[in-house]
């Protein structure tokens, strides 16, 4: 009898031992760490802050940021007056700037911190959004071109909110995803309450929300049962977060001859520039967008909330600008930086690794020259407050005075500002109420200027180049031409400092 071949379920192999001689178990697999995970947001977010501290005190502040670092000087209450009269969708911004000058200060470097801080964690919150939506790679290579890009250094160095708005942009949409896979209540009010945070920052970052409700659409349609009520709790969740906003969004509407009468109008020329602009630099810019175009393989569904994020401020900007009111501003668009980073990088992780790092390598030589630029003593917007401060600082004598143009509120600011930093100040005699208990950004001023005629030097500094400073304050023509003559004459960019002395009689 002859014994048939039997089949038999082998037995389970051990991890500790290897009793079996035909098959060797396999080595017990350690407990995955959790470090690496954050890795993807970790390199970059600290690459990011390193980047953004390079020369951050370099630039001169901008006319902008001179306003910042008055209204921070001023008390809560001369805040609150003065957004409700302007500059209310910036009031957060100012109390916050206000607290935080009490404990840093007021160099360059203390008033940008907390933007440099909020631009780190927006692309580290960005890599991290790149990881959990696509792969680990993916939210590596997101964070790098953020940090490559240069108008992403240029405004975290910027004492301004706009950094905020990344910052808050990325973590809103991280917080939806992580509500919409746990649906805890409490992970939905930390949603929420990055929805207000993200008002507070910037009120037209809010378009952000349309790739929100791309993403919510997307998982209720897969899921049908629940539709209903994901699509309620979000609603809910995002109105609620939405409702602190209303009295500034008001304010902010009734503000708009004010806030935005320097906005020039929507035209073909100047949407095929906001690339350049957006970006910092015309050659990343389209290198990046070259490869975002690279994305059609991909299927929409899992590309179209970055695609939300990027085109939703676009689309709205463009359409509030041509039907109602002029909003076609590069820097309220910086929200779409990361989402185009997003899906350049997704475009770039079906390379090799090599040319992934090729590619990336070639976007920081091109980017080269626009990171130079943004750290250039004048790179910012506005007059060289520091150049013309030192001017005056080096030449004072007792009993100087200084006159700036009327209503003017970003050059006395400024010199104001660059002037406390010298070792001599002229005294500003026009003055009559400071801009602080005006209520407004703006000093009133004393309407009788022959007191200035008394003086035996006056300096009048300009926010502008021109060959006759005195044209800026036609009512001193007359005592300047009678009593004195033009002894000194300077031009730092875009500003002009003109020094008369009194003539000997």
């Amino acid at each position: 009898m002859t014994d048939s071949p039997t089949r038999t379920r082998p037995a389970p192999v051990r991890t500790r031992s290897m009793h079996s001689t035909d098959v060797p178990a396999e080595p017990a697999l350690p407990r995955p760490r959790r470090w690496p995970a954050v890795l993807p947001a970790l390199i970059p977010g600290t690459l990011m802050l390193v980047v953004a501290l390079v020369q951050a005190g370099r630039p001169v502040l901008s006319w902008d940021e001179v306003t910042s670092a008055e209204v921070s000087s001023r008390t809560v209450g001369q805040i609150l007056d003065l957004v409700r009269n302007i500059d209310a969708v910036f009031g957060a911004y100012y109390v916050f700037l206000h607290f935080w000058t009490g404990v840093a200060g007021t160099s360059e470097v203390a008033l940008r911190l907390p933007s440099i801080l909020a631009m780190a964690g927006g692309v580290a919150l960005a890599a991290e959004l790149g990881r959990r939506l696509f792969s680990p790679l993916a939210g590596l290579v997101t964070g790098v071109i953020l940090c490559l890009v240069p108008n992403t250094t240029r405004y975290a160095a910027e004492a301004r909110p706009y950094a905020f708005a990344c910052f808050f942009s990325a973590l809103a949409l991280l917080l939806l995803l992580g509500s919409i896979r746990r649906g805890h209540p409490y992970r939905w009010m930390g949603y929420g309450l990055s929805v207000t945070l993200l008002g507070l920052s910037h009120l037209l970052a809010l378009t952000t929300l349309a790739a929100h409700a791309v993403m919510i659409g997307m998982v209720a349609w897969r899921g049908r049962r629940r539709r209903r009520r994901l699509v309620l709790t979000w609603a809910g969740t995002a109105l609620a977060g939405m409702l602190p906003l209303l009295p500034i969004a008001w304010l902010g509407a009734h503000q708009e001859d004010t806030q935005l009468h320097w906005v020039e109008p929507i035209t073909m020329a100047r949407i095929r520039a906001m690339p350049a602009d957006v970006f910092g630099s015309r050659e990343v810019a389209w290198l990046v967008i070259g490869m975002v175009v690279l994305t059609a393989w991909r299927p929409l569904r899992r590309l179209a909330p970055m695609a939300a994020l990027a085109l939703g401020p676009l689309v709205t900007l463009a359409v509030v600008s041509v039907l109602a009111s002029p909003m076609w501003v590069a820097r309220y668009l910086l929200v779409v930086l990361a989402p185009l980073a997003m899906l350049a990088a997704i475009a770039l992780t079906r390379l090799e690794r090599i040319r992934v790092v090729a590619v990336l390598l070639l976007l920081a030589f091109v980017a080269i020259p626009g990171q130079r630029a943004v750290r250039t003593p004048t790179a910012k917007v506005g007059p060289d407050y520091r150049a013309a401060a030192a001017i005056i600082g080096e030449r004072a004598r007792p009993g100087d005075v200084v006159v700036y143009p009327p209503k003017n509120r970003a050059i006395r600011a400024g010199m104001d500002y660059y002037l406390s930093r010298q070792p001599a100040r002229p005294a500003d005699p026009l003055v009559a109420v400071p801009s602080a208990r005006t209520g407004w950004l703006i000093a009133t001023e004393k309407s009788d200027v022959s007191a200035i005629s008394r003086a035996e030097r006056i300096w009048i500094v300009v926010g502008d180049r021109r060959g006759d400073a005195i044209s800026a304050r036609e009512q001193l023509r007359p005592i300047l031409e009678r009593d004195h003559r033009r002894i000194g004459f300077w031009q730092p960019k875009r500003a002009t400092v003109a020094l008369y002395e009194k003539v000997a009689s």
